[in-house]
């Protein structure tokens, strides 16, 4: 039963996601956090959002902006190499203080500052940060919307090349935690992983059937209420998984 709960947490974040480019991976990595070990929890997660963002680059392939990716690349592999020496594993209540806190730091961060991802200096450093984000948390999205909200893009264009960066840093998150998980022994059912891609995929294809009915400002728009609120309820959740 559990497992099954985590297929169908799977199918409506992949909605999420798809509709608004934001929120679902973090939603589904707090629900794999209530059920799961990390390392489980950052594996499974990895493999749905790596079909997830996948199956979403695929949808938007004409509009993505693919010059903003190699600085991009530079930057997360840069951070895998480093976390491959290290071995490091966070705690549960660290991952969920984590997701809760990284939608805030728009707020913190000076105005002046020009976070266009479609700079190089920028996308390399967004390569750095939004990686050690899902080292450390599992999800990143909020993190990476910071790097998008001052760029003149479509929405088409970035569903397509923040999938893209997304499918990536999940990807390599996968290698990691999964090396991680097998020499702990600590496996997942053969049959939940093919579930959860199927309902990955069928999320992000109902999606794109919703996200025509956005304008540009109401895509950017809608999604921070939303994160907003959860975030509260994972800060809280952290703090008691600390104490």
């Amino acid at each position: 039963m559990t497992y099954l709960l985590l297929v169908l947490a799977t199918l409506a974040t992949s909605i999420i996601s798809g509709v608004l480019s934001m929120a679902g991976g973090m939603i589904l990595m707090g629900v794999f956090g209530f059920f799961l070990s990390v390392p489980a929890a950052m594996v499974l997660h990895g493999i749905a959002q790596t079909f997830s963002n996948g199956s979403r680059v695929w949808l938007y392939r004409r509009y993505i902006k693919w010059r903003v990716l190699g600085y991009y690349s530079i930057g997360a592999f840069a951070v895998l190499s480093l976390f491959a020496t290290l071995t490091f594993v966070p705690s549960i209540g660290l991952v969920f203080i984590l997701i809760g806190c990284f939608p805030f730091l728009a707020f913190i961060l000076p105005t002046s500052i020009n976070l266009d991802m479609e700079r190089g200096p920028v996308s390399l450093f967004s390569g750095v940060i939004v990686t050690t984000a899902q080292m450390l948390a599992g999800a990143s999205g909020p993190v990476l919307d910071i790097f998008y909200v001052e760029s003149e893009m479509s929405k088409e264009a970035i569903l397509g090349t923040k999938a893209v960066t997304q499918t990536l840093g999940h990807i390599l998150k996968l290698i990691y935690y999964a090396i991680i998980m097998t020499i702990a022994s600590d496996l997942i059912p053969v049959w939940v992983i093919p579930a959860v891609v199927a309902a990955a995929i069928l999320g992000n294809y109902c999606a794109s059937l919703l996200v025509t009915r956005l304008n540009d400002h109401q895509f950017k728009k809608i999604g921070r209420y939303v994160i907003r609120f959860i975030c509260v309820i994972y800060i809280g959740k952290g703090v008691t998984e600390l104490i």
